[in-house]
């Protein structure tokens, strides 16, 4: 229960609530330091509670309660940038212009950015749960999308951060992935490192050093990284 209740209230700080950071941000306003700075300063640390988040989901160890938790999460989180996307639409802010004056735009900003990276965190790390929560609801498939395509067009994402949005479009199918890409937190994916496919005539062990030598953009233990 107490892991439950800690998720709960990383919806309400990651997702809803904002009024902590518009305080560090007017408390940062006395300083010289960038709007941009700024944004890229909490978005590093918005991104950290995203994996805490993920992680302790993970650690579960019940896959029902993975995806009540992930649903309770997405449906937030999808509602909120929805309400983003309209909120930049209407103000006119495509990606890749510059970082917005108005608070309300500048916010919108910030939001569909984090938002959409914590839906990407998810996606990869609990795949076959997302992609069954998005298969049943349409409209968080196309708002992801348009979050992930807004993503990769900003200009204002570190370097590691791109690499992520890229594995996040790969793993969304809605940019062509990469011959070599796998996903090893998928079911498919777990079923043929135990050997759900090995030929009667190869040995398990046989097989695992074939797939030693595999190389390319895997989410491995590197992942944690970006």
């Amino acid at each position: 229960m107490r892991i439950i209740d800690n998720i709960f209230t990383f919806i309400f700080v990651i997702i809803v609530c904002h009024a902590v950071v518009e305080g560090e941000i007017e408390e940062q306003h006395k300083k010289p330091v960038s709007q941009v700075k700024l944004f890229q300063s909490l978005f590093q640390q918005r991104r950290a509670e995203h994996k805490a988040a993920c992680e302790t989901i993970m650690n579960m160890g019940n896959f029902i309660k993975q995806q009540k938790m992930v649903d309770i999460l997405a449906r937030k989180a999808f509602e909120v940038l929805g309400q983003n996307q309209v909120t930049l639409r209407e103000a006119g802010y495509i990606p890749g212009m510059d970082f917005p004056e108005d608070e309300k735009v500048r916010d919108a900003l910030s939001q569909t950015l984090e938002n959409t990276a914590f839906m990407g965190e998810l996606l990869l790390h609990l795949p076959d749960i997302m992609h069954s929560l998005l298969r049943d609801h349409k409209p968080w498939q196309l708002v992801f999308t348009w979050g992930a395509f807004f993503a990769t067009q900003s200009k204002f994402l570190d370097k590691n951060t791109n690499k992520f949005i890229h594995l996040v479009s790969q793993e969304l199918g809605i940019v062509e992935k990469d011959v070599r890409y796998t996903n090893p937190y998928s079911q498919s994916a777990r079923h043929e490192v135990h050997g759900a496919s090995t030929p009667a005539n190869q040995s398990p062990t046989s097989k695992a050093k074939k797939k030693k030598f595999r190389k390319g953009p895997q989410l491995s233990r590197q992942f944690g990284d970006l």
